[in-house]
This record gives structure tokens, C-alpha cells and sequence, in this order.
């Protein structure tokens, strides 16, 4: 068997075996390229997961027209020049293989114009000939890297992708954690010519909390604490959760080191350790995480795809992230809620056998008409309106002149029939009612949220409602609060489309959810009304103990002030309860 070089286009087909995986492999290589350009407005377009179309446009430093023809040759890059260079990597790519790969299977256009150059040049490139042809183009100052037909020369490789779905939700995540690693760039990410996401430049803290409740979550951003450690070389930044609220489910787990996105088992050991003592039974360790170091104490050049990394002081560095980490949630376990949710955890059993002679309020039970389910990251999920007889009477039965001091020391006890929390102090025992003072609490935020605007979140298929069946006509709709309450839609053929709605509406009767929202909006309703009415949407069917000693810390502050949600009972020897 003799010896041979393989010929260029094969070579670029193997490498492309490495470097393409899926479509939102595509993505990943282009997006890095445009922020090593210096991009900072980024626009993507998808078509049918990106197995159609993709199309990413930048306003980076661009390529002048004497390169583009090299750009598109294997192993040519502007990102290092010697081995030197190898060894202090600040860019994202450094290979020069992407686009070479990329074009070896796929219908490839490279428009690109430096803001030095008068006119715009594009390339083209397809399949194995790797022939490239120059031409002139009309594009402003920037490049625009078009991607067409992905894999059609390769029917063996097509075939293993997935679903439209699948693919796109690949790209999309994709896209979260680029948009978390770089907060000065903007990203619009559009699917079959719909808006799907849309990041603007976050360069104040407040647009940093904005963006990240947008890619993780309202939850998180409320609940997660920052963290800031430095160590000599070392710097860790980001977002923890408290142990308590963390998910059950490990999607929201994002480092960076040096603003790649890492999925290294060193740091996710580091962090899993960190976590071990304090989590709660099932959940996982839920943060956004950002590592500094030099460069030179780091090879990204160890997986092809640079999701994992290698560290010249290894024993180090995970000693300095699992240590840091560790005092951040002592520190956060030593507040009163977590201090109060680890002291009472043990406490249920206990409780649980004298429940059966503890007399309850009447009122809703655990079969009341609350649907669905509030995970512990605090997102909103749509339910049933409680009445507002359950507070009216619980009012009634509270005994007159039975102050409730706010400074006082209320625990909770136990939790019965999933929504009444037994809590006591030195000297009192009382009913709380916690889906009350749930959806209180989630007033107040959403008070504050509806200044600033809600975050709508897109709707898996877009609903259409007759626009007979809706009040008023359309071009009387108030547009613009529509839109400061999260509500994306537009009109056609005497429908409204609905595409997009708020967190708390969107997984319930989109249809009844827009029409009364419409209806408030249009006879006038304040902040305050608004949230009240989508607050009703935050109530469970069942609370546990955590979630009770939650909002009985969120609410403490205020029992003196609202007594309707408590029902004082008397002590052993001052009554019957």
C-alpha cells in the first residue's frame, strides 16, 4: 500500500468532518469570526434550521479584496503568525480552517468591505472544486458570510440531521451563550424570516441583568447573587444561585474562560464540589460563571471544537474556583431565608403526624382551582385566578387588635394541604396563606418590571384569533402597551397572529390571555392594575416547605401591614385554635 498526500478537497472534507458538525457548528466558527473582526452588531438569519440558509452579517473591520480569495484557503488566518503567537491565544479562532471547511460542503458566498476600501467585493465558493470566484458587490462597511444548501454534497452526513426544530434550537442556544459572553455586542437571531431573539448592547449593569433575565430567565437574574474573587493571575466573575433556588435540571450552566464558552470537567468538578453540601435533594448547581487568566497558562487548542481546555497549573485553578465558590454560598447560606429553609428542613416530618388533629382555615384546599406547577427558579407559569373571597374571609376570622409586629421572628412550622404554612414566634402561631402572598409578592415585582417593559417570551407555535372575536378594531389597539407587556403579533387576512406573549401567559389559553389583556389595556389600566391581574397567574396548587419559608421571608415586612393573610391561633392554655 503506497504512501500518497491526499488531494485539497478531501483534505478540507475531513477537516470539515471536525469542524462541521450540525448547522449551529456553521454559526459558531462565523459568529467567532465576526467578534475577532471586532464586530458589535450582529444579524443572523436561519432558514429551516440552517440546513436551508444561513446568513450572518457584521459591521467588523471586514476583509480588503487582495485576501478573500486566501480567506477561503485551508489553514489561513490573520489571528497568529508563529508559534509564539500559539501559545498566548486572545482570539476566538486561530485555525484557518472553518471557512475552507465549511465551503468544502455548502454553497458559500463571502461579501466583505473595509471601512479603507471604496468598494465591496464578494467570493463565491462551492462543493469539492473549491474553485473561488471574485466579484464585485454592493455591502456597507463590514462582511456578510452566506451559507446555502448545508451538506448537499454530502447525502451521507445530511441525513443524520435532525429535525427543523432540533437544529434551530442547537443554533439558538448557541447564540445564549455567545450573547452571555459578550455583553457590549447586539445579536438578532431570525428563523424563516420571524424575529426569535434580540439582544441589544448591554453596557450598563442594568442592561447586563436585562439580557441575562432574557437568555436564563427572570428567576435567576432576581435570585442570583455576583460574585467577584481575584487571586493573583486568577479572576472569577458572575452569577451564583442559592442552593435552594437552584433548578432541577442543568440548562443554565455557562463558563467562560478568557469569553469562550467551556464545558471542561475540571471547572464543572470545581463547581459541582462547591455546591455538594448545600444543594437540596435533585437539584443542580445553576450559575453563569466568567475566568480570567493569562493566555499563556491555557491551551484551548485540545478538542477541535475548543469546548474543553487544558491548564498548566491545574491543581491550582481548581482549587481557587472551588474555594471561592464555597465562601460565596456561605455567604449566601447564612442569610435569615436560607439559614431559616436548612434549620427547618428536617422539621416536616415531625409536624406532619399532629396534622391530623390541627384545625385548618376554611377556604381553598389542595384541591382548589390553581393549575399547573411554579418552578423553584421563580418563573411565572400560567394558573387559574384565586377569588378574592378567600382573603375576605380569612380577614373576617383574624382576631381584632392581634398585631402582627413585623420585627418579629416568624418560622414556619410545617405546610398543610400544600397552601397553608403553620408559622410561629416566641409567642404566637398563625395560618399563612401562601398563594396569597405569592401572587402579593409577584405583584410588586411586576410593578416594577412593567416600567422598564416585560420580557415576552415567543410563543413554540404562533396562535391566530379572528379579529371579530377581539375588541375593537385593530388599528385602535394600544400598540405600544401592548408591547411594554411582552405582546409581539401582527395582522393578516382578518386575523391576529400572536407570536409572542408574557412569561405568565404564554403556556396557558393564549387566546383568552390576549383578549382580556387587550381589553384592560384598552379601557385604560394602570401599572398597578396590570400586575395585579397577571399576578393571579403565579399561584400553585402546591407549596413546599422551601417555597413557604421563601415567602414568608419575601412577605415579613408587610404581615403588620396585611392581617387579612394570617389567621392568629391561640397557645396551649389561652384556647382552643
Amino acid at each position: 500500500m503506497t504512501i500518497q498526500q491526499l488531494p485539497i478537497e478531501l483534505a478540507n472534507q475531513i477537516a470539515a468532518g471536525e469542524v462541521v458538525e450540525r448547522p449551529s457548528s456553521v454559526v459558531k466558527e462565523l459568529v467567532e469570526n465576526a467578534l475577532d473582526a471586532g464586530a458589535t452588531q450582529l444579524v443572523l438569519d436561519i432558514e429551516q434550521g440552517g440546513s436551508k440558509r444561513i446568513r450572518i452579517r457584521d459591521n467588523g473591520s471586514g476583509i480588503v479584496k487582495q485576501e478573500l480569495t486566501l480567506a477561503l484557503s485551508r489553514h489561513a488566518t490573520s489571528k497568529i503568525k508563529s508559534l509564539d503567537d500559539l501559545e498566548h491565544i486572545g482570539s476566538l479562532g486561530f485555525r484557518g480552517e472553518a471557512l475552507a471547511s465549511i465551503s468544502s460542503v455548502s454553497r458559500l458566498r463571502l461579501i466583505s468591505k473595509p471601512p479603507e476600501q471604496e468598494e465591496a467585493w464578494q467570493a463565491w465558493a462551492e462543493g469539492r472544486d473549491m474553485q473561488v470566484n471574485i466579484e464585485p458587490a454592493a455591502h456597507p462597511d463590514g462582511t456578510t458570510v452566506d451559507i446555502q444548501d448545508l451538506f448537499f454534497n454530502t447525502p451521507a452526513r445530511r441525513k443524520f440531521l435532525r429535525t427543523e426544530k432540533t437544529e434551530f434550537s442547537h443554533i439558538d442556544e448557541v447564540i445564549k451563550r455567545i450573547a452571555l459572553s459578550r455583553f457590549e455586542v447586539g445579536f438578532q437571531l431570525n428563523h424563516n424570516g420571524k424575529s426569535v431573539r434580540m439582544f441589544p448592547q448591554a453596557l450598563s449593569e442594568k442592561q447586563q441583568l436585562q439580557r441575562l433575565a432574557k437568555i436564563c430567565g427572570g428567576g435567576f437574574a432576581e435570585q442570583a447573587s455576583t460574585i467577584d474573587a481575584v487571586d493573583g493571575d486568577f479572576h472569577l466573575t458572575g452569577w451564583l444561585v442559592p442552593p435552594e433556588h437552584c433548578r432541577h435540571q442543568g440548562d443554565i450552566q455557562y463558563f467562560f474562560v478568557n469569553g469562550r464558552m467551556m464545558r471542561d470537567k475540571l471547572l464543572s468538578h470545581a463547581v459541582r464540589q462547591a455546591y455538594e453540601k448545600y444543594l437540596p435533594n435533585e437539584r443542580v448547581p445553576t450559575f453563569v460563571l466568567y475566568f480570567e487568566l493569562p493566555s499563556e497558562q491555557v491551551d484551548v487548542n485540545v478538542h477541535p471544537a475548543k469546548h474543553e481546555v487544558r491548564f498548566h497549573r491545574q491543581r491550582q485553578v481548581h482549587d481557587f474556583i472551588l474555594t471561592r465558590i464555597e465562601q460565596a454560598l456561605m455567604q449566601l447560606v447564612a442569610t435569615d431565608s436560607s439559614q431559616s429553609a436548612v434549620s427547618h428542613q428536617h422539621h416536616y416530618g415531625s409536624q406532619e403526624q399532629a396534622s391530623e388533629q390541627t384545625s385548618f382555615p376554611s377556604g381553598r384546599t389542595s384541591g382548589g382551582s390553581f393549575l399547573g406547577e411554579r418552578k423553584a427558579s421563580g418563573s411565572l407559569l400560567p394558573n387559574a385566578a384565586p377569588t378574592q373571597n378567600n382573603r375576605t374571609d380569612t380577614q373576617h376570622r383574624t382576631e381584632s387588635g392581634a398585631a402582627i409586629k413585623a420585627e418579629e421572628n416568624w418560622r414556619v412550622l410545617t405546610v398543610f394541604c400544600g397552601i397553608y404554612a403553620l408559622i410561629r414566634n416566641e409567642s404566637s402561631l398563625a395560618w399563612l396563606n401562601l398563594a396569597d402572598v405569592h401572587i402579593e409578592c409577584v405583584s410588586q415585582k411586576l410593578m416594577q418590571q412593567l416600567q422598564d417593559g416585560l420580557n415576552g417570551q415567543p410563543l413554540l407555535v404562533p396562535v391566530a384569533i379572528n379579529l371579530a372575536n377581539l375588541p375593537g378594531p385593530a388599528s385602535q389597539w394600544p400598540q405600544q402597551a401592548l408591547n411594554q407587556c411582552g405582546v409581539v403579533y401582527k395582522c393578516q387576512r382578518e386575523q391576529a397572529i400572536i407570536e409572542q406573549m408574557p412569561e405568565m401567559l404564554r403556556q396557558g389559553n393564549v387566546v383568552s390571555g390576549f383578549s382580556n389583556l387587550l381589553t384592560l389595556l384598552t379601557e385604560g389600566a394602570e401599572h398597578k392594575q396590570l400586575a395585579n391581574w397577571l399576578a393571579q397567574f403565579a399561584g400553585l396548587e402546591s407549596y413546599s416547605l422551601t417555597q413557604a419559608e421563601h415567602w414568608l421571608i419575601q412577605w415579613r415586612s408587610q404581615l403588620s401591614e396585611t392581617p387579612s393573610m394570617l389567621q392568629r391561633l391561640s397557645l396551649p392554655g389561652e384556647g382552643h385554635a
